[in-house]
């Protein structure tokens, strides 16, 4: 990438999210220490060892599943990347000239999206991707097509000189 660019890596970071996986976890962990290791048995009606066991894996995977996500973006004189790890297989590259109008705005995840993650929404708001960290400024892309994408950032500041380039080199269709 040329000095005119910018690349940012987010992760899942949401502290509700994090304290009930920790505390499902511990609850399993607690009761298979309880039942298996100490020969005790957990609850009135105890679920075998080895179901105890095989109950864990669910809040383990979740935890995983938690730890692994992660959105990479990197915005540069060709155009916008993206992608969602572990949900999106491959990077989505987005050229400058397949757009009309490119800006931040703020956003509120919740109420215009529903959440964090690849949310699909009303033709109003368009598509978002963005993670717990994303904060609440995006970079609102609009298609040639009309349709809409934001994409969460935590740095605004060093995206925004490279959307202004975009635009006003003529990169981005604003006549179409």
């Amino acid at each position: 990438m040329s000095s005119e660019s910018f690349a940012e890596v987010q992760g899942f970071r949401s502290r509700w999210a994090w304290m009930a996986a920790i505390a499902f976890n511990g609850f399993f962990i607690f009761a298979i220490v309880y039942q298996v290791l100490l020969g005790k048995q957990f609850g009135s009606k105890p679920a075998s060892d080895l179901v105890l066991i095989g109950l864990e894996l669910i809040p383990l995977s979740i935890t995983l599943l938690m730890l692994s996500i992660r959105l990479k973006t990197s915005f540069d004189e060709e155009g916008i990347r993206y992608r969602f790890y572990p949900f999106q297989t491959k990077t989505t590259f987005i050229n400058w000239h397949e757009l009309k109008d490119v800006h931040l705005r703020p956003y509120r995840s919740f109420y215009e999206y529903g959440g964090w993650g690849i949310r699909y929404g009303p033709a109003k708001t368009g598509d978002a991707i963005n993670t717990s960290q994303s904060g609440t400024t995006g970079v609102q892309l609009i298609f040639n097509n009309g349709r809409r994408l934001l994409i969460g950032t935590r740095f605004p500041e060093k995206i925004k000189p490279i959307l202004e380039k975009a635009l006003a080199t003529g990169k981005v269709n604003r006549g179409v």
